[in-house]
């Protein structure tokens, strides 16, 4: 049985991590956080606080440093 996480940030979802052969797979549903497509994660929880790191980096969250 395939089990799904879904990603969300401020009530909007961003993503969707389900189990794959080695882990949880990510599965992008918004562009800002697309280069994680596909990426595999030990947990969803791990999955989660990737995604909500890269669309924390997109809003200049780390202090207007590039």
């Amino acid at each position: 049985m395939i089990l799904s996480r879904p990603i969300t940030e401020n009530g909007h979802m961003v993503g969707v991590a389900t189990t794959g052969d080695s882990g949880w797979l990510f599965t992008a549903l918004d562009p800002r956080v697309e280069d994680l497509h596909g990426a595999q994660f030990r947990t969803p929880a791990d999955a989660e606080r990737v995604a909500l790191l890269v669309l924390a980096r997109g809003r200049g969250a780390a202090g207007g440093r590039a």
